[in-house]
């Protein structure tokens, strides 16, 4: 306790000794006081008879809208369904065609499709093959070890661009695990010669 404040409780303490004892309270005081449990027994009492508000019932969705939904959710399913379907039939594998000596800023791309009829198709996309020189054009071909297979030739754009396709049998291209491009003389050759310019693999 600070030293300035015990005088001062002293000092109260002796005028409160010299006030002699405090006077009886009234007894108006008591009874107001034992009366209270009774106001407040009222108030309970007057608080049960207050209606609770009814709570908002939930509206229920609209036939219209819920029809909606499941129009929504039934197209969600469907078309996947239809796009698996379409493509039992068609399966196709992309190969992707990188540049060799010839056509070092060449490349490419092919699709390779084989279909419910026994047949299959190769579409071929190129770009950035330089121009041939005169009488000589571009020469697609199917290979694996020891045999070549010719698929055809093409012609480039001034751009050096091209998109060609060359259809075959199933069996046929199931036999072959290379397809490349090469630079021959104009109306093809039975074999291809080094002037390779694209090169990729079917497996």
């Amino acid at each position: 306790m600070s030293e300035q404040l015990e005088p001062e409780l002293e000092r109260i303490a002796r005028k409160l000794a010299a006030a002699g004892p405090l006077p009886d309270a009234p007894a108006s005081l008591r009874e107001r006081t034992l009366a209270i449990p009774d106001a407040a027994a009222e108030t309970v009492q007057e608080t049960g008879n207050v209606v609770p508000i009814a709570r908002r019932a939930r509206r229920r969705p609209r036939t219209s809208i819920l029809a909606g939904i499941a129009a929504v959710a039934a197209a969600i399913v469907i078309v996947p369904t239809v796009v698996i379907l379409h493509g039992g039939s068609d399966n196709a594998e992309h190969v992707a065609l990188d540049p060799r000596g010839f056509a070092p800023k060449g490349s490419g791309s092919a699709s390779v499709a084989t279909h419910g009829d026994g047949s299959a198709t190769i579409a071929m996309r190129v770009w950035g093959l330089p121009t041939p020189s005169a009488g000589r054009t571009y020469e697609a071909w199917l290979g694996r070890a020891g045999d070549r297979r010719p698929l055809g030739t093409f012609s480039t754009k001034a751009d050096g661009t091209a998109n060609v396709s060359f259809t075959l049998t199933r069996r046929e291209l199931g036999a072959y695990k290379w397809l490349w491009v090469t630079n021959e003389p104009a109306g093809g050759s039975s074999q291809p010669s080094n002037r390779t310019a694209l090169w990729g693999s079917l497996t």
